[in-house]
């Protein structure tokens, strides 16, 4: 790799730090982001641009000024064309705007430098590679198709070679300018890898090593996460010289000792790399040091023939000391003063991440955890040699290739269970216990930031969620310390969020959500203050990780097939994997391909195997066409039940979740609606949990003029004695609902009747889950067909479930507030339920109880 041709490279830095409305307040820190980068870039010692080739653009009046000082650079420049951006970023709708100094922020559009704009400027340059650079808030639009306008459009040209964007936040996130500081966070972090280099990188840095030493610095530090998007050949394309390239120590040092890829190496690696994220190691030296102690000791320690297994343990025991005696030297943290005040939150309780919001004034804020980023995974991780470490979230994540089987994921429960995973003591983990863990770390978190103590909570999960399931969560919740008002589905609180911004304006929304396990579609009705979810339907088995799964089995079998071996039981290797294929899947939102690189997957008779795939959009669309088909069947079946509405009066879509990132479904749902532009909006991140804050003002009377109406998703029926499904209470109903129904006894001279109530949709009760059953007892012993019980199944607006059964002869009535729902302990959470059910207590009868059937 080479650096840019210099004259036939051009770079422009726009900076802009003074603003004419108070609304924007002055940046002076990117007058000094301005002066320093470009004298990083121009430095003699990296010897391939001159002064002359780049321009300094300083507090621009006008978007017009802008695109004429941009002009000369892009006709000029043949090889490397490097735009830079630093200032206020303004989101109106769904298009991104750079601020200028004359910029009005109430009106962008007329008077702030439009992102398409810039976009259409560079990359109609003539130049072999394009390069932009935005520090500004919400940036990550920049990096997103959808979110800057012109969907297809856009995604044609992040696709041409060597287009390469990089910004200092995701789409739904600011940026830092912190008061006082020299320069803002990211571009600090881009100047000093400029000027003081990594000991950790090679001789030269490539953008994508310039975007992954962002990543690990900003992140550590919890600043916001920096975004990009890229062709393959722009991510390796070299910016700089590295001077912090030592070939003598580190990680180089280990290579040339012929020990790059052993076990001890990387066990080693990834310890210092969770220590120093955590702020117990002192920089990259030391970890470069620690790379190159490995190799010193490698052949002393365990032999020039060591069997692979053995090293890795010896290395495990070894670096685990170390850690230990780091982290030992680590003064205990502050005594926290006492919580005053109490606090109503809304939790989006999502299978993949959660996320907290609260009401500030008549502003909803989302409340950033613990490591400073908005979402916190749902994963949790049991350390430690009994499994008394909890760590919860980000730090779960970093260290899951290594605890592969301590790490649990809510996504994917249902491989976890009584008996099925435990831990080193033989403590079982269960999906009861990882929710705990998960719910205290967002409780701890709030309260830190709030200063006060969460005692209550709207919760929004999946359309999909059954009753056990929603039982569980409230009683889990209940078990940390947070009273859950209400258990409300992902279409309700999008519907929510949505009518707050149209301010209460008539409109027929359809909401398409995709978790990590589930796909729900729903229509909503908005108007008059009422937002209610008229027609619902979900698939259990159409979730991102089906998606994510489906090219992950596919890279596997393009990887045992090219090297002839099996991964079988490796499930570190399975693992990153499934990661690269995960990232791969958000990569192909913007762009047509990319490349999956994984090094040292496995080891094979032939030394170290490494999987480079080339990923398409097309190859990515025909593994999960099947899936795309059934999201498809379960849209058109939320248009069959809304009869009464004409798909044409369709006003606005929200794609939410992972369903922002697959382009196919995206013009799946505009065909659907048959129409081409239909307003398909991609919502942020935040919808669940905003909507899931306004629910709980509407219960707690804070939020006076908005009133949230959930729908039933999971039919709900009466065993018939045939083993059939009487439905009472049908999907889309709206909440609350109460529902009878007249049955009869089977057979003459019968004394007593089990009802069965049960969830599901299919005609055959084995196949659904049963709620609940009742035994009505000392009925008058008559004929069959006289008895005349009515069964009524009432559901409130909480979801709360009460079934009743009473003879209409005698009066007698036994009803049942205690709905359990089935819960044998391998039921997962957000998972696929098994079709056993759990049958009801036997009742001592002189004769054996008898099934009811229906009343004709």
């Amino acid at each position: 790799m080479a650096l840019p041709d210099g004259p036939g490279s051009r770079i422009v830095l726009i900076g802009s730090a003074a603003y004419r409305h108070d609304e924007l307040p002055p940046l002076p820190a990117v007058r000094n982001n301005l002066t320093d980068l470009a004298a990083a870039l121009t430095d003699p010692q990296q010897g391939w641009l001159d002064e002359a080739q780049c321009t300094l653009v300083a507090d621009p009046r006008t978007a017009a000024e802008v695109v004429r000082a941009l002009r000369p650079s892009v006709l000029e420049a043949e090889d490397l064309l490097l735009v830079y951006y630093a200032g206020h970023g303004i989101v109106e709708d769904t298009d991104y705007y750079l601020a200028v100094t004359e910029t009005d922020p109430e009106e962008p559009s007329i008077s702030a430098l439009p992102y398409r704009t810039l976009r259409k400027v560079v990359l109609g340059a003539r130049a072999r590679n394009r390069v932009v650079i935005i520090d500004a808030c919400w940036s990550g639009m920049a990096t997103t198709a959808h979110m800057a306008g012109g969907h297809e459009r856009l995604r044609t040209q992040t696709a041409i070679e060597g287009a390469f964007v990089l910004a200092s936040s995701e789409h739904d996130s600011t940026s830092l300018a912190p008061v006082g500081e020299r320069f803002t966070a990211f571009t600090k972090e881009l100047i000093v890898l400029l000027q003081d280099g990594s000991s950790r990188l090679g001789p030269e840095l490539t953008l994508d090593n310039v975007y992954q030493h962002l990543l690990h610095e900003l992140t550590a530090a919890g600043r916001p996460r920096p975004t990009r998007t890229a062709t393959n050949t722009a991510a390796r394309l070299v910016i700089a010289r590295n001077r912090g390239y030592r070939p003598d120590t580190g990680s180089w040092k280990a290579e040339q000792s012929g020990h790059s890829g052993h076990p001890a190496l990387r066990e080693g690696r990834l310890l210092l790399d969770e220590e120093e994220r955590a702020g117990h190691v002192g920089g990259h030296q030391e970890a470069a040091d620690g790379y190159a102690t490995v190799a010193e000791v490698l052949t002393r320690l365990f032999g020039p023939k060591d069997e692979l297994a053995e090293a890795a343990q010896r290395s495990r025991a070894f670096w685990a000391a170390r850690r230990a005696a780091v982290v030992a030297a680590v003064p205990p943290p502050p005594e926290q003063p006492p919580l005053t005040g109490f606090r109503t939150v809304g939790i989006e309780l999502g299978p993949g991440s959660c996320m907290v919001a609260t009401l500030d004034g008549d502003r909803i804020e989302i409340v950033p955890n613990a490591e400073g980023a908005e979402r916190t995974p749902s994963v949790v991780a049991f350390t430690g040699a009994t499994g008394d470490s909890v760590l919860v979230g980000a730090p779960a994540v970093r260290q899951e290739l290594r605890n592969v089987s301590g790490t649990f994921r809510l996504a994917e429960a249902d491989r976890f269970g009584a008996g099925e995973l435990t831990l080193v003591d033989g403590v079982p983990v269960t999906p009861d216990r990882v929710l705990a863990e998960l719910l205290r770390k967002l409780k701890r978190d709030t309260e830190d930031r709030l200063d006060e103590r969460v005692t209550q909570a709207v919760v929004v999960a999946p359309a999909g969620t059954t009753e056990a399931e929603k039982r569980r969560i409230r009683r889990v919740f209940r078990d940390v310390g947070i009273k859950p008002l209400r258990i409300i589905s992902t279409s309700l609180a999008a519907g929510l969020a949505l009518d707050r911004q149209l301010g209460g304006r008539e409109s027929v929304v359809l909401v398409v959500g995709l978790e990590a396990t589930s796909f729900e579609a729903a229509v909503i009705a908005l108007g008059d203050g009422i937002t209610a979810v008229d027609a619902v339907a979900f698939g259990e088995r159409l979730g991102t990780e089906h998606w994510v799964g489906r090219l992950a089995a596919d890279l596997l079998k393009e990887f045992e097939h090219r090297h002839g071996v099996r991964l079988d039981g490796d499930s570190t290797a399975r693992r990153r994997l499934r990661e690269a294929a995960g990232s791969a899947m958000e990569e192909l939102a913007s762009v047509g391909a990319t490349t999956v690189h994984l090094s040292h997957l496995t080891t094979t008779q032939a030394g170290p195997a490494d999987l480079e795939a080339l990923v398409t959009r097309k190859r990515f669309d025909q593994l999960t066409a099947d899936l795309l088909k059934s999201c498809e069947e379960l849209v058109e079946r939320v248009f069959t039940e809304m009869w009464l509405v004409d798909r044409a009066d369709i006003e606005h879509v929200l794609m939410v979740g992972a369903a922002t990132r697959i382009p196919a479904l995206v013009e799946l749902i505009r065909g659907i609606c048959g129409r081409e532009h239909i307003n398909v909006g991609v919502t942020a991140d935040t919808l669940s949990a905003t909507g899931a804050m306004l629910q709980a003002g509407v219960i707690t009377g804070v939020v006076r003029d908005m009133l949230g109406v959930d729908a039933v998703s999971r039919p709900i029926g009466i065993e018939t004695a045939d083993g059939g499904l009487e439905m009472l209470v049908a999907p889309g109903m709206n909440l609350p609902v109460k529902r009878s129904e007249l049955f009869t006894a089977a057979t003459d001279n019968q004394s007593g009747l089990n009802v069965n109530v049960y969830q599901g949709g299919h005609e055959l009760v084995a196949r659904n889950t049963l709620l609940a059953s009742l035994r009505l007892s000392g009925l008058p012993r008559v004929r069959a067909g006289e008895l005349q019980i009515e069964v009524t199944v009432d559901i409130d607006a909480n979801g709360e479930i009460l079934v009743t059964a009473k003879d209409l002869g005698t009066g007698r009535s036994e009803t049942l507030t205690d709905i359990t729902g089935s819960e044998p302990p391998t039921v997962p959470l957000f998972g696929d339920l098994p079709a056993v059910f759990r049958p009801p207590d036997p009742v001592e009868e002189e004769e054996p109880p008898q099934q009811q059937q229906k009343q004709s």
